[in-house]
C-alpha cells in the first residue's frame, strides 16, 4: 500500500511539473450579436444590453480562447466583442482571427500573452462555414523553433429535428472530417460549436468520432457522455439550451434546458497530454443539474454568482461550455510536429486491448497501471512487433494508464477506460 501510494504521490507531482499551466477555452452561441433578423430586434437582442452581460460573463470566466457563433457578418460586429467585452477597462490582451463567412459567422478570440494565431482556414460546411484555426503556445523555447501547437475547429451545424436537418449535419461533418484526413491533421486538435445535436446516434457525432486517414484521427468526448441527450434527464448536468422557460420572449428559444447543443471535443492527444496540452476539465457554466426543462435562473443558480445567471439569461438561449487544459510554458522538450508515436489503440477495451505502431519501430514493451499508479500488467512482445494483443479480461473495470515503449527509446502513455 505504501508504495502504491509513493509511486501515485510521484505520479501526482510529476504532472504538476510537466503541466504547470493552463488555459481556459469557452465555446458560446452568441445568439444573433449585433444582427436584426426575424423576431430579433434591438428591442428584444439589444447589442448594448448584451455586451454587457457578455463583459459580467468573461470577467467570471476568464477565458483565454474564446469562440464563439451567432455573430452578425461585419468586421464591426467582431470587432466590438473584442473592445466591448473583452479589451474592457484598459485590458489589451486579448486579439482575433481575420474575418470570414456570411450572414452568421463564427470568431475565436485568444490571449495574445499565451498564444498566437499561425494560420486560418475555412471549410465549406453548410449552411455555414467552418473555420480551421492553427495557435500555438508561447513558451520559451519558441525562440529556439520550440512550441506546442493547437488546431480550433469552430462550427456551427444545421438547427432543427427533421431529417433533413439531420442529414445536413452530417453532410457538413463529413466534410469537415475529410479536411482533417486529407491535410494529415493530428496531435492536439479541438472541434467546438453549436453542433444541434440531439443524440450520440446521429450520423454527424458518429462521423466526428469515427477514426479517418492514415492517422485513424477521431474526436473525443472528454465527458464521454455518450447517449441520447435530448429531453433525458440524466444528462441534466450538460444541458446547454435552452436558458428560459417563458414562452414568447421574440428572439429567445423558450422551453428550458433539455438540449446538450453546445460541444468541445477534442483528439486523445489532448485528453493524454501526449502532445503537451492535456486534459483538466470541463463544464457547462451555470448548469448545476436542478434546470431540467426549467431556466438558469428558476430555482436560485447557487453554483455561480446572481449576477452572472442573470447575464447568462439576458445574453443567449444557450449556455457556454468551458475546457480547461494544462500545459508547460517552461519546458522546451514538447514537439507536436516533429517524431510523434502514431499509435492506433481500441478505447473503451472490453477484453481485449490491441496495440498497433504505424512505424517500422518495434514495441519491446506495454505497462499497465491502474489511475491511483499501481502497476498492473507488463507484456514484452516477443520479435520485432508493431503490434500486441493484451488479455484484459480479468482486469476491473476503470481508467487504466497503458506505456508503451519504443525500440528507439521513445514511449507514450495512453489513458483507456476498461468497461
Amino acid at each position: 500500500m505504501r508504495k502504491g501510494l509513493v509511486l501515485l504521490t510521484f505520479f501526482v507531482f510529476s504532472y504538476r511539473i510537466l503541466f504547470a499551466d493552463t488555459l481556459t477555452l469557452m465555446q458560446y452561441n452568441l445568439m444573433y450579436y449585433d444582427k436584426v433578423y426575424s423576431d430579433c430586434n434591438a428591442t428584444n437582442n439589444n447589442v448594448d444590453a448584451k455586451d454587457g452581460y457578455l463583459r459580467t460573463i468573461l470577467n467570471y470566466v476568464k477565458p483565454d480562447v474564446l469562440t464563439v457563433n451567432e455573430v452578425n457578418d461585419a468586421i464591426a460586429s467582431v470587432e466590438r466583442i473584442k473592445t466591448n467585452t473583452l479589451n474592457y477597462g484598459g485590458e489589451t490582451r486579448y486579439k482575433r482571427a481575420n474575418f470570414s463567412g456570411s450572414f452568421l459567422v463564427n470568431m475565436i478570440y485568444y490571449n495574445s500573452e499565451k498564444l498566437e494565431l499561425k494560420s486560418q482556414e475555412a471549410i465549406p460546411t453548410s449552411p455555414r462555414e467552418t473555420n480551421v484555426y492553427k495557435l500555438y503556445l508561447k513558451t520559451p523555447g519558441l525562440v529556439n523553433g520550440d512550441t506546442v501547437f493547437l488546431y480550433h475547429f469552430v462550427t456551427h451545424l444545421k438547427a432543427g429535428s427533421y431529417d433533413s436537418d439531420a442529414q445536413q449535419r452530417a453532410v457538413a461533418a463529413n466534410s469537415i472530417m475529410n479536411y482533417i484526413s486529407s491535410k494529415n491533421i493530428k496531435g492536439n486538435v479541438i472541434l467546438s460549436g453549436d453542433m444541434n445535436l440531439y443524440s450520440a446516434s446521429e450520423d454527424a457525432f458518429v462521423t466526428f468520432t469515427t477514426p479517418v486517414g492514415s492517422n485513424n484521427f477521431r474526436f473525443y468526448d472528454p465527458l464521454n457522455a455518450i447517449g441520447n441527450w435530448h429531453a433525458n434527464y440524466s444528462y441534466r448536468y450538460y444541458h446547454t439550451q435552452s436558458t428560459r422557460t417563458v414562452a414568447n420572449e421574440g428572439c429567445f428559444s423558450t422551453g428550458g434546458l433539455d438540449d446538450r447543443f453546445d460541444f468541445i471535443l477534442t483528439s486523445n492527444d489532448i485528453l493524454t497530454g501526449i502532445s503537451g496540452i492535456k486534459f483538466y476539465s470541463y463544464k457547462t457554466l451555470g448548469q448545476d443539474g436542478n434546470r431540467y426543462n426549467g431556466s438558469i435562473t428558476s430555482p436560485a443558480n447557487t453554483s455561480i454568482p446572481t449576477d452572472v445567471a442573470n447575464a447568462l439569461y439576458g445574453m443567449s438561449d444557450h449556455l457556454p461550455v468551458i475546457l480547461k487544459v494544462s500545459y508547460n510554458s517552461s519546458s522546451t522538450s514538447v514537439k507536436t510536429e516533429r517524431n510523434p508515436i502514431n499509435i492506433l489503440f481500441n478505447n473503451p477495451v472490453y477484453n481485449t486491448l490491441t496495440i498497433q505502431v504505424f512505424e517500422s519501430v518495434p514495441i519491446v514493451s506495454v505497462n499497465i497501471f491502474n489511475i491511483l499508479g499501481n502497476f498492473i500488467i507488463s507484456v514484452k512482445p516477443q520479435g520485432f512487433d508493431q503490434k500486441v494483443d493484451i488479455n484484459l479480461s480479468g482486469i476491473p473495470s476503470g481508467v487504466l494508464l497503458v506505456e508503451v515503449k519504443l525500440n528507439d527509446g521513445r514511449q507514450r502513455t495512453l489513458k483507456i477506460i476498461k468497461k
